[in-house]
């Protein structure tokens, strides 16, 4: 029988040789390394633009565009939408990617620069190895501060910096300047960052500083707000509508756009009346209301509305002063917010995009505001920033029934809430049949703005919901 003793030896040996084993085996020139992955863009998560699919009850557009001319719409609107395009896409759409475990330093956001002046490239940093490159192409690379290192191609559109001290050039690299070589006011340059083979890119916005447009808001409500509407032939409804602003705000201004055939004079104190040719339509009458108003915010009101003791327009300024975001905050007729939002897709810029307006969407609620929600459409009562509405403005095509085509057309570019806290009333409707003559549109209306969504508005089909 084996003694304990010997167990123990026998089992000391047979450790030392796999030791043994492992040391000759395991050597620096035996050693095993892991293979090293080199990067490489991700496959499958940027998909290509492909066409969008039309939500279910949609309407097709290009069936609303008579068959002998479809073809030639198409090619205008397309050579149109590639204008568009354009005009507002830039290299800030172009994707890109941040090499792991790379040695280089660089600014990924925030480096903006007016046209044509020269500024220091900020950030830039070599964690090891002595030389590198930038390359740009919109502007040139200058180095301000002479330095002891050999440089080449400074005031071009290429810099190569090397050193013999990773000291030296990051010192260097913190004295690279770029300047825009074409006046542009708002574009962007993307600046390529290499040594070896490793390479990073990062953006230049090239943007020219614009003046503030402020507006003095003085210490009345008069001051802040200007009402506005539109009228036709419904004169006994709109003196209704300004006896009851009076009864609330007496010295508030309104701006009255009237396209009537039969013009009356409207003779009373704070109301501007603007007499347009007759019939000149729904959406350019608003255009014309609101070029004249001359305070920071305008009220708008259809001319059969009834301010009360719920109207309260002050409400409505606290909400767009404590979020200065917002450009339209909407409220309520008779306790109906009536809101909306809008889901869009672009498609594949060929066949157009798909549009969604979806009655009653809505997004989160407003900070501290429980009772608004951020949407992208509202009713005809609501509270605008003067100058951000303008900037959108309203299609004068449009001549009868237009609401949510504003909303459309400012998709993306106007902040908008409801809020369901402030209200204004509704006139009963009269009897008033050449009024009803001319507001109910025919079909040749609704089809006429069809097409005009179709080339305009670069869409394949809307679904109203």
């Amino acid at each position: 029988m084996i003694s304990k003793s010997c167990l123990l030896l026998l089992i000391s040996l047979v450790a030392l040789t796999l030791m043994s084993w492992l040391f000759q085996n395991f050597t620096d020139e035996h050693k095993i390394e892991p293979q090293m992955r080199k990067w490489s863009r991700p496959i499958g998560l940027v998909r290509p633009p492909a066409p969008c699919v039309c939500p279910a009850k949609s309407l097709v557009l290009e069936e609303k565009i008579p068959s002998a001319q479809r073809a030639a719409i198409l090619d205008r609107r397309t050579k149109e939408y590639k204008k568009h395009q354009a005009r507002t896409r830039s290299s800030l759409n172009t994707l890109l990617f941040a090499p792991s475990n790379s040695p280089l330093q660089y600014p990924i956001q925030g480096f903006t620069v007016p046209p044509m002046a020269t500024t220091l490239i900020p950030g830039t940093v070599l964690l090891s190895t002595l030389g590198v490159s930038l390359n740009v192409t919109r502007g040139v690379l200058s180095l301000t501060e002479a330095g002891e290192a050999d440089e080449a191609g400074g005031g071009t559109n290429l810099v190569t910096l090397e050193t013999q001290s990773l000291e030296e050039l990051n010192n260097l690299l913190a004295w690279v300047t770029y300047t825009s070589t074409m006046y542009h006011i708002n574009t962007v340059d993307l600046v390529h960052f290499m040594f070896e083979h490793h390479k990073a890119v990062f953006p230049v916005l090239i943007r020219q500083p614009t003046l503030p447009v402020l507006y003095d808001m003085g210490t009345d409500i008069n001051e802040h707000v200007t009402v506005t509407t539109k009228t036709f032939m419904r004169y006994k409804e709109l003196k209704v509508l300004i006896s009851s602003l009076r009864r609330f705000y007496k010295n508030m201004t309104l701006i009255v756009a009237d396209d009537s055939f039969k013009p009356e004079s409207i003779a009373e104190d704070h109301v501007l009346q603007y007499i347009m040719p007759g019939g000149q339509g729904w959406f350019a009458g608003r255009n014309l209301a609101i070029s004249q108003v001359t305070t920071k915010y305008f009220l708008w009101v259809d001319d059969d509305f009834l301010f009360t003791d719920h109207t309260k327009i002050e409400d409505l300024v606290e909400v767009m002063e404590a979020i200065p975001e917002l450009d339209v905050v909407g409220g309520s007729v008779e306790g109906n917010q009536f809101f909306f939002s809008i889901i869009y897709e672009e498609g594949d810029g060929v066949a157009g995009g798909c549009l969604y307006r979806k009655s009653k969407g809505k997004f989160q609620s407003l900070p501290n505001y429980p009772q608004c929600n951020i949407v992208n459409g509202v009713v005809n009562f609501f509270l605008g920033r003067t100058d951000a509405v303008s900037r959108v403005g309203f299609d004068p095509k449009l001549k009868r029934v237009a609401h949510s085509e504003f909303f459309m057309d400012g998709l993306g570019r106007l902040m908008i809430a409801s809020c369901g806290h402030v209200s204004i009333g509704h006139q009963k409707k009269a009897a008033n049949a050449e009024y009803q003559r001319f507001r109910n549109p025919g079909a040749s209306d609704s089809e006429y703005k069809e097409r005009l969504h179709y080339y305009k508005n670069h869409l394949k089909c809307i679904r109203y919901g």
